[in-house]
Formats: C-alpha cells, sequence, structure tokens
C-alpha cells in the first residue's frame, strides 16, 4: 500500500512561508481565550471579576475573549 498523503507537513510549509510563528501564537490565544471562557461558566464569575483577577481592563479581556 502506498502511501496517500502527498507533500510536507503543515508545520514545514507554514515554516518555510515564515507564518508558523504567527499561527502558533492564535492557536495558543484561542485557547487561552477558551480556557478563560470554561472559567467564567464553571466559577460563575463575572467579566468585571476576572479582569481584576488579571489586573487588566475588562475591555481587554473582552477583546481576549472575541478570538
Amino acid at each position: 500500500m502506498t502511501n496517500q498523503h502527498i507533500g510536507s507537513p503543515l508545520g514545514d510549509f507554514l515554516s518555510e512561508q515564515g507564518m508558523l510563528a504567527e499561527c502558533q501564537a492564535g492557536a495558543i490565544k484561542r485557547v487561552i481565550s477558551w480556557q478563560l471562557e470554561k472559567y467564567l461558566v464553571d466559577t460563575g464569575t463575572t467579566k468585571v471579576d476576572l479582569a481584576k483577577q488579571l489586573d487588566t481592563s475588562r475591555a481587554s479581556l473582552d477583546r481576549l475573549l472575541d478570538e
């Protein structure tokens, strides 16, 4: 049986195009955003209270959660 997948892995392609770091940063941001949303739901914490805990503004928190 032959390999049905042709070409190099996506990470190699992104690295060659100079886009790997940008894609990784975006993925990390989405994971952090997801974790914060989950924390808000699980604990019943408000965005205002979470922003205070993180020592940031609610607007900054909203920008992060918009992803």
